[in-house]
């Protein structure tokens, strides 16, 4: 066992006790509703229905879909029958084999990549509760080892788990891997191909309205749930006239960074999940992109981030407002930064392309 790797479980072991004294004190009693301290988003939601309490879903046949996926979440809260520490032991030791393995393989710092992403606290709340967070993590790990290795069966495995996500998870495993696979998408230039996806998706998308009518009504209950919110409207409308190639820009930043700098919510929160977890999230996402740009990283050159840029065109499709579906884009962009940083090789990789390429 490496340095970094012993040094990688000495903090998972201290998260996992942390975690379940954070649980003993508190956690398992606002999950239960005894207490008003909402740390995540569905995870009541998965809890009632996988106790066949929730009303209006068949747990047998409405498990995958365009509005609902509920797959992911039921199968850990199987794996740990029902019990919230098992839950915490699963979500963090998939994390732990999440970094252990990208870090082995693209030659980072476990130990920097660990803490990197924990810094987010979005990391911590996807530890402490069944969610589709730590799963997408894995998803993408899976999709980066299975083009590293150029292997279709890890492939296979990335596409099963990324269909107990999200459908975009999915679409985005299989973009991804096929241009990485067949060489010829090599021949353009990855700005023209990024040009030709958002034209493409613009069209999709109207043609498509119909499909998204669930999704578009879960988005008007999220926007009322945001001050401020008329601008993110406007640009659902417009890209409900074919203009998502125009207003992609503003509406990525806006589901990146937009609450990345309400620090006056911090004070006040009506909803503690959006006004401090999802906030928080986005300002380490805006504090790490800051962090790639300095050093030149923010380029479609480099693998790690075009692929977040992939992973935002195809998500921020969605009318739904909800920063923590970008948390995978935080994973890549952490991968680029200790590739180039906290490299194990002696020659850092500013590009961050993946070593076996």
């Amino acid at each position: 066992m490496t340095q970094h790797s012993f040094l990688t479980l000495l903090i998972y072991f201290i998260c996992l006790i942390l975690g379940a004294f954070f649980l003993f004190a508190i956690g398992v009693d606002a999950l239960e509703g005894r207490v008003d301290f909402p740390f995540y988003a569905d995870s009541t939601t998965y809890h009632l229905l996988s106790a066949g309490l929730l009303e209006g879903v068949d747990a047998k046949t409405e498990l995958v879909g365009v509005a609902g996926n509920f797959l992911g979440p039921l199968m850990v809260l199987k794996m740990a029958g029902d019990d919230y520490y098992g839950v915490l032991i699963i979500n963090a030791t998939i994390f732990l084999c999440s970094v252990l393995w990208i870090s082995r393989n693209c030659n980072l710092s476990s130990v920097a990549l660990y803490i990197l992403l924990i810094l987010n606290p979005l990391t911590v709340s996807s530890f402490l509760s069944v969610n589709k967070e730590v799963i997408s993590l894995f998803a993408v790990v899976l999709l980066l080892l299975a083009i590293s290795k150029r292997s279709l069966f890890l492939f296979f495995i990335c596409a099963c788990v990324s269909m107990m996500v999200r459908w975009q998870m999915f679409l985005f495993s299989v973009v991804i891997f096929s241009y990485f696979w067949f060489r010829f998408f090599g021949r353009f230039s990855r700005s023209k191909l990024l040009a030709f996806m958002l034209l493409s998706l613009s069209f999709v998308y109207v043609a498509l309205l119909p499909v998204f009518a669930p999704i578009q009504a879960t988005f008007e209950l999220s926007a009322s749930e945001y001050e401020g919110s008329g601008l993110y409207e406007w640009l659902v409308n417009m890209q409900a006239q074919g203009l998502y190639f125009l207003i992609f820009p503003i509406k990525a930043a806006h589901l990146l960074f937009g609450m990345g700098l309400r620090f006056d919510r911090l004070v006040s929160p009506d909803n503690l999940y959006n006004d401090f977890w999802q906030l928080l999230h986005s300002t380490s996402l805006l504090a790490l992109f800051v962090l790639l740009w300095r050093n030149k990283l923010a380029s479609l050159k480099n693998d790690f981030f075009f692929c977040s840029v992939v992973y935002v065109a195809l998500f921020a499709l969605s009318p739904i407002y909800a920063p923590r579906y970008f948390y995978p884009v935080y994973v890549l962009w952490a991968c680029a930064y200790c590739k180039y940083k906290y490299s194990t090789h002696l020659v850092r990789n500013r590009l961050g392309v993946f070593d076996d390429l």
